[in-house]
């Protein structure tokens, strides 16, 4: 077979932009972890504050401003209004991930 100065270009080429899709998988890849766990976070907090917000509420604690841990995650809550009908919440997971929500139990 004969050499040509076209062949090695080409392969160096087609290796650059192999190398790019990679690296562009590879990036989105780690973006949608982070946007998933982002994710898992938020809907944890807010099911373990609606949950920990029920107990209270069964258990007949609710105040102007309580704290709750349930499980492993601590909960602030405070009163948005003198009818306890309306809280604003800070919920902290074990892992360090905070939400501060408004809601009603």
């Amino acid at each position: 077979m004969k050499n040509n100065g076209f062949t090695l270009p080409f392969i160096l080429f087609i290796a650059f932009i192999t190398i790019l899709i990679v690296t562009g998988s590879a990036s989105i890849f780690k973006t949608q972890i982070q946007y998933e766990k982002q994710l898992q976070n938020y809907y944890l907090a807010s099911a373990e504050l609606n949950l920990a917000l029920l107990i209270a509420k069964d258990d007949s604690i609710l105040a102007d401003h309580f704290n709750i841990k349930y499980g492993s995650s601590k909960i602030e809550c405070q009163s948005t209004d003198d009818t306890l009908s309306s809280f604003s919440c800070n919920i902290t997971l074990e892992n360090g991930y905070t939400l501060t929500k408004t809601t009603n139990p």
